[in-house]
């Protein structure tokens, strides 16, 4: 009976700790944008020289880039809020597929970002 208590009074704790640790809407959407935006940093990255002209322009770009990709997650991502956790759903490969779970204050990415790069293109 002891045993019982201690199990039920772990889980309430856990529970009452995802509770107030579920992460907010834009959490999701700014992990989404970071891990595509390094997606697509990596895909240009260039082993060859470069000079300070092409530096500076690429660094325009990243910067337009990473605002798009935001402005585009923000209005593709929906958040469903399940009290204790919450989970991102976006449609791609023509489904609606779970992209994001957030947990404990952390947002976790279970898609790759190269798909999501794809559709974004």
């Amino acid at each position: 009976m002891r045993k019982l208590v201690k199990t039920i009074l772990l889980l309430a704790i856990v529970a009452g700790i995802m509770y107030y640790t579920c992460p907010e809407v834009e959490k999701h959407v700014d992990k989404l944008t970071q891990e595509i935006v390094a997606s697509a940093n990596d895909n240009q990255k260039d082993d060859g020289e470069s000079n300070i002209i092409e530096d500076l322009g690429n660094a325009i770009a990243g910067t337009i880039s990473e605002k798009v990709v935001h402005l585009y997650v923000k209005n593709q991502l929906k958040v469903e809020n399940y009290t204790l956790l919450n989970v991102g759903r976006m449609k791609y490969d023509g489904e609606n597929r779970v992209v994001t779970i957030g947990a404990f204050n952390h947002v976790f990415c279970l898609v790759k970002a190269y798909d999501l790069l794809d559709e974004i293109k």
